[in-house]
């Protein structure tokens, strides 16, 4: 559930507007929707989730604008008339073959509640549930000039950079047609699995900078972690150059997790230490570190009547030893790959995408496996809240050995909200 592609919508779904803007097609979380009665397009490019400008200047806004919806305003009191919440129904048909063994399945990928919206005038929220397991954010916004100011606490299944991501390459705001499944830092990521943490940001119209305090899932699994944080810096840059908006980030995330306790609560050294068997299998470790850095670019505008975006990035992990594990690295040794991709909306209500991705995991002794994808997809939008998606992804995975595993997956996704 954590991690499904539509979800980064709820984030930025309409135009920090306070005015309604007519209706378009393009999909998106009506909670937002109905607080703002804003457009979808106003605030995404194409479609959800990539994010458009104002999409990044309502989430840096902490989700607080409002539109027509009424307000109950007191002294210290500034919320919305009523809970807005969307409900997300989202039936697959999947068919997968791994090395010429195909299996088909039918099944509804995510039955989620979505809260968000205003808590105050300069505090919003954002809550993915699905029963036990959610997403939350829980994010603050001030003025400070003609910058925004704030600080988010928060946990989610989409990486290090989900106090403060406004970028459309991977993560939160990566998802379209599945995107970001090729892209080297949301898969070094997804090493880690869910993530929490407390990050602080500036921004204004060209650049959004964000400090963060991070932990992984197997450093609050229970027990004592020290309340030890990883330190993580993020810096995104983006301008306007003719018909396209150009974008620059980077980040590192460089430090230690957890203590003693953490161990233990996990089952003491040499035990399972992250989410990735393999990873598991060769960890012997009495520290937990959280180091990665990755580098990303983002093209997105019109070329004639079409609208394109083009999305790239680089992503390493650094290598862990036997008595410290780097929570990044999936086997324990250096991880490292890149990808690119292109989103191309010929029609008003046709996306087309492909993309491909390279990533190279080493195990502690250096045996290296190496990961490659291709993947292409189309997206109709049949209403603003309801579309239908064909994706396609081909995974080669060939160990140091040259034992090779062809995985062949092919997902017909349809989201409806509520």
């Amino acid at each position: 559930m954590k991690k499904m592609i539509f979800s980064a919508a709820a984030f930025a779904v309409v135009a920090v507007s306070a005015v309604a803007v007519a209706p378009t097609t393009s999909e998106a979380i009506p909670a937002f929707a109905r607080q703002t009665g804003a457009a979808c397009l106003s605030c995404h490019f194409q479609s959800f989730p990539s994010l458009a400008p104002m999409g990044r200047a309502f989430k840096e806004g902490a989700f607080t604008d409002v539109g027509e919806q009424a307000l109950v305003e007191d002294e210290m009191l500034s919320i919305t008339s009523s809970v807005n919440m969307t409900m997300v129904l989202r039936p697959n048909f999947v068919s997968q073959s791994v090395n010429g063994v195909t299996t088909k399945s039918a099944l509804i990928a995510d039955q989620v509640l979505m809260f968000g919206g205003r808590v105050g005038t300069n505090t919003g929220t954002f809550v993915e549930w699905a029963g036990a397991a959610a997403n939350f954010q829980l994010l603050s916004s001030v003025d400070v000039g003609d910058m925004k100011a704030g600080v988010d606490f928060w946990f989610a299944g989409f990486g290090e950079t989900s106090g403060m991501e406004i970028g459309s390459t991977f993560g939160q705001h990566g998802g379209l047609l599945g995107g970001k499944a090729v892209s080297a830092s949301n898969t070094i990521s997804a090493n880690v699995g869910d993530m929490a943490g407390v990050t602080f940001f500036a921004a204004n119209d060209m650049i959004n900078a964000s400090f963060g305090l991070i932990t992984a899932g197997a450093a609050f699994t229970g027990g004592s972690n020290g309340w030890k944080l990883a330190p993580m810096g993020r810096l995104f840059v983006h301008q306007e150059v003719g018909n396209f908006e150009l974008g620059l980030g980077a980040g590192i995330t460089s430090g230690r997790t957890g203590d003693a306790g953490t161990v233990a609560a996990v089952g003491g050294a040499g035990a399972a230490i992250g989410t990735v068997p393999a990873f598991n299998a060769t960890a012997l470790t009495t520290t937990l570190e959280m180091k990665k850095w990755m580098i990303d670019a983002q093209a997105q505008g019109e070329l004639g009547d079409m609208q394109v975006g083009v999305y790239a990035d680089y992503a390493k992990a650094g290598a862990g030893t036997t008595t410290r594990a780097n929570l990044f690295s999936k086997l324990g040794g250096q991880s490292s790959g890149y990808s690119i991709r292109a989103n191309i909306k010929p029609l008003h209500t046709v996306i087309v995408n492909a993309g491909f991705g390279i990533l190279r995991d080493a195990d502690l002794l250096g045996a290296v496996t190496k990961t490659t994808q291709f993947q292409v997809g189309a997206e109709y939008e049949i209403y603003q809240n309801f579309v239908v998606a064909l994706i396609y992804n081909n995974t080669k995975n060939t160990t140091a050995a040259n034992v090779v595993t062809k995985t062949k997956t092919t997902t017909f996704d349809i989201e409806a909200l509520l």
